[in-house]
């Protein structure tokens, strides 16, 4: 009985944590716009960029609420739980340590740092945050038994798909500075246009992780 409870308190998590990956960029977005001609100019150019925006509780609050997810999941074995403390560490980093965008003060964050050192910070924690997803969903949600059903086996080219569409738009958005994506217009919320793919299919794995589609799970005997 105690084992069922832990493993349904876990996938509860599960659907939790993909729920609202999936939720930080179009809400973050969305709500933003009721702040049309308060926020700064370019607010919407990345997620992190709405922490200066009227939705910045939005970008706050779901990025502190899949930290404690993070820090509250167990998972099967220390991988899992070394993985998800990296993530729920990287989560509050990137709240803590706000990223630089024209119009802001030259201090800022809960630190009161100067903006040129915690965007380096920021963006540090952000990019560890995207490669503990892409390690979580390349190799850990792929880990299975000698004899994999045909179920997981199905499952496992999703995670397959998801974790090789983060790391594609990883090296995207690693490359958005150079002159291979100088065809962007200067408009386009490029950031957080990758940010969004990369979220998305972060969370829809943990859904499918989570077992809420039925389809993908294994049949019981």
């Amino acid at each position: 009985m105690k084992q069922d409870v832990q493993r349904e308190s876990m996938m509860y998590q599960r659907k939790a944590l993909g729920v609202l990956c999936m939720l930080l960029a179009p809400s973050c977005l969305l709500f933003g716009l009721f702040g049309i001609g308060q926020n700064l100019p370019k607010w919407y150019m990345s997620i992190s960029s709405t922490y200066y925006a009227n939705s910045k509780a939005f970008m706050i609050g779901l990025l502190y609420a899949v930290s404690v997810f993070f820090f509250s999941y167990k998972g099967y074995d220390w991988r899992d739980r070394l993985c998800a403390i990296v993530e729920a560490i990287s989560a509050i980093g990137i709240v803590l340590f706000p990223c630089n965008t024209p119009g802001i003060p030259s201090n800022v964050g809960l630190f009161h740092l100067p903006v040129a050192v915690s965007h380096v910070i920021h963006c540090i924690f952000a990019s560890v945050l995207f490669i503990a997803f892409d390690f979580n969903v390349l190799y850990l949600f792929r880990l299975s038994g000698p004899e994999p059903t045909k179920q997981k086996k199905l499952r496992n080219t999703i995670y397959l798909i998801c974790g090789i569409i983060i790391l594609v738009f990883m090296l995207i958005q690693g490359l958005s500075g150079t002159k291979l994506f100088e065809f962007v217009p200067s408009w386009f919320p490029f950031t957080w246009f990758n940010e969004f793919i990369m979220l998305e299919a972060f969370g829809f794995a943990y859904i499918v992780k989570s077992q809420a589609i039925s389809k993908l799970n294994d049949k019981e005997n």
